[in-house]
């Protein structure tokens, strides 16, 4: 059943298109992925659909008594107000609500007895509806099955950001919604929490609209993914690598008919040229209406013609150039230890990084990743007793909370005042790779987004061509095409990388070896993200129940177990093996693109459709048998 529905949306911001004639629906049961660049209408569409905003021109249908939950970007509560009023603060405002209704109600005058028992009955209905009496109890159940059991009491602004995420998803299911939609509801989760969130979400049995950056995400919940470019959206089925995949075999069918379409054209302006010459040379009216003719075609087609296809690359140009080094030592860490007061984070921990090396940091919020990061940026040395950074190396730092900028500083004084010092041509030079135009020189560090302060201090890293990059989720606040432009530039980069981030589809691109915070300890897993993932809580050890029976049945139970296990092993294998085929395709398939070669890209779009296909169906055969 269709619960909502955008028809012809347009929405302009002071004479500047947003949103032009978006059309989509959403059934019941069914999530939807809205995924666009920073700035390209999002939020709009959510706002849309929450009935916090009306459009311009066209029109938004909901199913009459359909309940809609929302998950903002960020908790919007005071920082000292408790949890338990902030999750009943819609139950107190309806409890008023119906308590003055009555209040006026009994002190009503004759004549204005109708109006008050209007009045009074809306109150009712819409207390009554959402079985608000019932909250007070719902409220902490709520809490104690997402986690936040014992929490009731301490003030919002005492929890972690991951811990205000799963708050706002349970002042959501308050109201038992039919439709959840999430503004980026991963931000703050680490692995863990992100698992549990794309776990809770397939199983939500209503319909999802989810607007967030994480491919990872996507891939596992979304049916569907709602595109938004140049203010239309386009329906992709499947999730992110589904999409990215089908849009890029579009684009080179597309690239097709463009070019032939492109020369159709240039074919017609040519003849028109001609006739143009012919009706000035020798003037006649069969001229002059063969001339009218053709131009009304021209018009015509041009109004018709095929728009240009563009692959949705991000317009940051990054490159992390690398000042050589022959050392081997990158990093070199002997019974490092993090504590503070009581709490011990990392105890007597050997950590070591060589050169060339891609190592990722995980653990849970509040394990000490960010704490060992910045002590390797501020005590590091060759000198040091316990954390020695090769002698030869050339370190920088981006930063979860990009403290390393100087707020006072405006966007120019920061790359031009930042080692080696630059003139102001090059530093604009350099701040146009990262989306700066020349109007945003003059900002205050300060005064800029999450987005604008993370690419500042990613273009403050490609200036100083460091052999060493260690980020704390680098890829925060940027938008999916932006993220890509960092992976591929990393992906190149010839240097050490030492990087923390919940992001697993970068993650899976750029490292080659995982250490985990566990028991105060670092463990050590060689190869990408899914690789440790599936090792270590995926569970590719998995067995299937014990045999109680002795004797042959015993013996039978351990050959299925050993069977199953080579089965899963096998499958995984080519799993690997699918995947590296699936992502070389897109490469080559994005390249032809760019080189306008639509014979070898409808060659590749073939072939990348089989590898999509095939590696769906080891996937569901893993499914079934893990």
């Amino acid at each position: 059943m269709r619960i909502a529905t955008l028809q012809n949306i347009a929405v302009s911001y002071v004479a500047t298109p947003v949103l032009r004639g978006v059309t989509f629906g959403i059934n019941s049961g069914e999530r939807l992925g809205l995924i666009g660049a920073n700035g390209a209408g999002k939020t709009t569409i959510l706002r849309i659909v929450l009935g916090r905003e009306q459009p311009q021109e066209g029109t938004l249908l909901i199913t009459a008594g359909t309940r809609i939950g929302y998950v903002p970007q960020y908790v919007e509560a005071d920082d000292d107000e408790l949890v338990i009023d902030w999750m009943l603060a819609d139950y107190t405002s309806r409890g008023e609500e119906l308590r003055t209704s009555e209040e006026a109600l009994a002190n009503a005058a004759d004549d204005e007895i109708e109006t008050a028992m209007e009045a009074y009955q809306e109150a009712r209905d819409k207390y009554d509806l959402t079985n608000a009496e019932l909250w007070p109890e719902r409220a902490t159940r709520t809490l104690d099955s997402l986690g936040l059991q014992g929490k009731e009491n301490q003030q919002v602004g005492s929890l972690s950001g991951g811990e205000k995420n799963i708050l706002s998803l349970a002042r959501a299911l308050m109201e038992e919604p039919e439709f959840l939609v999430l503004d980026e509801p991963g931000n703050h989760l680490d692995f863990m929490g992100l698992a549990w969130l794309e776990n809770f979400l397939i199983n939500f049995k209503g319909a999802v609209l989810i607007v967030s950056h994480n491919r990872h995400t996507l891939d596992r919940v979304a049916q569907g993914i709602l595109s938004l470019e140049d203010g239309k959206v386009t329906r992709y089925e499947g999730g992110y690598s589904a999409y990215r995949a089908t849009k890029l075999r579009q684009l080179i069918a597309q690239q097709a008919d463009y070019g032939a379409n492109q020369k159709r054209l240039e074919q017609l302006e040519a003849l028109v040229k001609r006739l143009e010459l012919t009706a000035r040379a020798r003037p006649s009216m069969a001229a002059g209406k063969r001339l009218r003719a053709r131009r009304s075609q021209l018009a015509r087609e041009n109004k018709q013609a095929v728009e240009k296809p563009n692959l949705d690359t991000s317009a940051i140009e990054a490159d992390f150039g690398v000042e050589k080094t022959r050392a081997n030592i990158v990093l070199q860490m002997r019974d490092y230890s993090k504590a503070y007061g009581d709490l011990s984070l990392l105890e007597n921990v050997d950590f070591d990084i060589t050169s060339g090396e891609r190592v990722a940091i995980v653990g849970p919020n509040g394990s000490g990743k960010t704490s060992l990061l910045r002590d390797i940026v501020e005590i590091g040395d060759w000198e040091h007793d316990v954390i020695r950074i090769g002698p030869s190396i050339k370190f920088g730092y981006a930063a979860q909370e990009q403290e390393v900028l100087e707020g006072d500083r405006t966007i120019l004084q920061e790359i031009m005042e930042s080692e080696p010092p630059s003139g102001e041509n090059a530093a604009f030079a350099l701040l146009r790779k990262f989306l700066f135009n020349r109007h945003d020189l003059r900002k205050r560090v300060s005064d800029l987004s999450g987005g604008e302060r993370n690419r500042l201090q990613l273009a403050r890293l490609m200036k100083l061509k460091l052999n060493f990059l260690i980020l704390d989720e680098p890829t925060n606040h940027l938008d999916i095409p932006a993220r890509a432009a960092v992976e591929d530039a990393l992906s190149e980069y010839e240097g050490t990388i030492l990087v923390v981030s919940h992001d697993r589809y970068f993650l899976d691109k750029i490292v080659n070896r995982v250490d985990e915070l566990e028991d105060r300890d670092l463990i050590s897993f060689d190869g990408n993200f899914s690789e440790f993932w599936n090792a270590r809580y995926e569970g590719i050890q998995r067995e299937t129940a014990r045999v109680s029976t002795r004797g042959s049945h015993r013996r039978r139970a351990r050959i299925e177990r050993a069977d199953q296990r080579t089965i899963i092993a096998t499958l995984e294998r080519r799993i690997k093996e699918a995947e590296a085929e699936k992502e070389d395709l897109e490469t080559q398939l994005a390249a032809a693109f760019e080189q306008k070669d639509n014979r070898k890209g409808r060659t590749l779009s073939h072939q990348l459709q089989r590898a999509t296909t095939m590696l769906n169906g080891l996937y569901d055969q893993w499914t079934a048998k893990a």
